[in-house]
């Protein structure tokens, strides 16, 4: 585990750069697809952008929202945490479900605002946002969260990590005790789904149809994943956590969107016609 890198005597959280990261992925896959959906690069990073923001903001907010129920009813836990640790803690971690739901509302208010077709720009982000959201994972294994279940030691997959000295060992991975690797586990998943989308571009003629692949693809692989998350601070209700619920609203609306899609006739408009898959 290594929460933190070490330049220059200053102390750079891990999990910011690996966001970082993630972001200029996300923003490098989208600047390569546009041409791809007769769309310019500028128009595209601009759009990208746009999402980046929104998603930030819906990110931010989701996670207090989870942890505010358990910090209330163990708050004799928490008061032990220094007052600065506690809140870099509470408000720190990106909720990347939380994201999704604020970037495509961002993107939805963009597209209106100057005429755009959300339609089309979605497939854009389809294979960036599995591209950029492996990044984050990669930070959420080096920062501590996210973590999975204990398991054996002998497992090729377990990760143990060492004594914390930041005052966040009470909130963060247990040490010392084997645990699934289960950010790891989730950015290759979102490779493999980045690379599916990508293949599903190359095939179908439809626009709009490849974010819902993406959709159902992630919601599956995220409500799967749930059932072997170590951390407790995400909300359960009925047995299933606050993600697997959204998981589920996520899979049926990106059912309903690929039938719809696959059924709507769209104008002679060259950014709402089917596009015809390069070679």
């Amino acid at each position: 585990m290594h929460p933190f890198i070490h330049i220059l005597g200053y102390d750079i959280p891990t999990y910011g750069v690996m966001t970082l990261l993630g972001i200029a992925a996300a923003l490098g896959v989208s600047a390569w697809r546009c041409g791809h959906f007769d769309y310019s690069r500028q128009e595209a990073i601009l759009a990208a952008l746009i999402a980046i923001v929104g998603g930030m903001a819906g990110a931010i907010l989701l996670r207090p929202l989870t942890r505010l129920p358990d910090v209330i009813i163990n708050w004799e836990r928490y008061s032990k945490i220094p007052i600065g640790q506690f809140f870099s803690w509470f408000f720190g971690d990106l909720v990347f479900y939380g994201g999704m739901i604020g970037g495509v509302g961002a993107l939805l208010l963009y597209c209106s605002f100057f005429r755009m077709s959300f339609i089309r720009i979605s497939d854009i982000f389809a294979p960036a946002l599995p591209t950029g959201h492996a990044f984050g994972r990669v930070g959420c294994l080096f920062a501590g969260c996210c973590y999975g279940v204990e398991t054996s030691a002998s497992n090729p997959l377990a990760i143990v990590y060492p004594p914390r000295t930041d005052g966040l060992a009470s909130v963060l991975a247990p040490t010392g005790v084997p645990l699934l690797a289960l950010p790891l586990i989730e950015a290759v998943g979102n490779i493999a789904i980045a690379c599916v989308v990508l293949l599903f571009q190359r095939k179908t003629r439809i626009a709009g149809r490849s974010v819902a692949v993406y959709g159902v693809l992630y919601s599956v692989f995220r409500f799967i994943l749930e059932f072997f998350r170590g951390d407790q601070l995400r909300g359960v209700y009925g047995g299933i956590s606050t993600s697997q619920i959204i998981s589920i609203v996520v899979f049926v609306a990106s059912v309903i969107w690929f039938a719809v899609i696959s059924r709507i006739s769209l104008d002679e408009d060259p950014r709402k016609t089917p596009y015809s898959p390069q070679t």
